[in-house]
């Protein structure tokens, strides 16, 4: 069933709330202090949030031969981010909201406001078991993300190792990768297993809250998002964003923490990758 953008924001939000999502939600040892934190007064009511970015590290690469034949009518399967990381300081008053699964959610906002942009067609379809994998699915699915994460990718590297991104800070690429067997096979059966063309995987996500940051407090984000071609076990695209996000007005950043990546992960769809030359 194909699901407009606010069915599938609606959808992730329950699934949070009622579902054991697949992959790791962790946090630091201070992020599980002070949770009760009374409700930020002065959050959100001042006007929108604006942040200033700063310190900002990037990758991206893209597969030319993926995308001379990408299939703008396919099925994609939307998955959440595989590990999570959300820090946040003993003392925040501008964090009663923050968590590991707040900051899911508002990628899951962000990502399908800018794929539904970007390819209209496709139908997104949520990896999560009661939605389009089957109740009965939630062990594999579970199992299959942790696989994932450890699975071998660049240098050797497991995939949730940033270190490659990070040693390529600045570079944008056009590049076609041979998929380790095990990897590729994965894929393979995950678009054979839910009649799957495309998955989109956010990897990686940390987040930590700074209250001395500008002049109401900021964040420092980094996340590795990647979509893939399972049908062919290919690595379609690939970005790692850093950076430092400081409030600029008296509005703490309290939600919308995926806002500045929302621009950065359009670039990713809208360069235009047969013209592209590698710098």
């Amino acid at each position: 069933m194909k699901k407009n953008r606010s069915s599938f924001i609606a959808l992730l939000f329950a699934s949070t709330l009622f579902i054991a999502c697949a992959g790791s939600r962790d946090a630091a040892p201070e992020a599980n202090d002070g949770m009760a934190d009374a409700p930020c007064t002065e959050c959100g009511t001042q006007g929108e949030i604006e942040l200033k970015i700063t310190d900002e590290k990037f990758y991206r690469e893209w597969n030319p031969e993926a995308f001379a034949r990408i299939d703008s009518n396919a099925v994609v399967g939307v998955f959440p981010t595989l590990k999570v990381t959300a820090t946040r300081p003993e003392v925040c008053k501008m964090c009663h909201s923050f968590s590991a699964d707040a900051l899911d959610f508002d990628l899951a906002r962000v990502e399908d406001s800018v794929f539904a942009k970007a390819f209209p067609k496709m139908t997104r379809e949520l990896m999560l078991p009661g939605m389009r994998v089957p109740d009965a699915d939630s062990a594999y699915i579970d199992s299959l993300s942790i696989k994932l994460l450890a699975e071998k990718f660049v240098e050797g590297k497991r995939l949730d190792d940033v270190t490659p991104w990070e040693e390529r800070d600045g570079v944008e690429q056009t590049l076609t990768r041979q998929l380790p067997f095990k990897l590729k096979d994965m894929l393979n059966g995950i678009a054979s297993r839910y009649g799957l063309r495309y998955l989109t995987i956010p990897l990686v996500m940390n987040v930590a809250m700074d209250p001395d940051l500008g002049k109401k407090g900021g964040f420092d984000w980094l996340i590795v998002w990647s979509m893939w071609d399972a049908r062919y076990g290919e690595l379609l695209c690939l970005t790692y964003s850093k950076f430092t996000a400081a409030t600029t007005t008296r509005v703490a950043p309290e939600k919308e923490w995926a806002t500045p990546f929302a621009s950065r992960l359009w670039k990713m769809f809208n360069t235009d990758v047969a013209h592209f030359e590698n710098h």
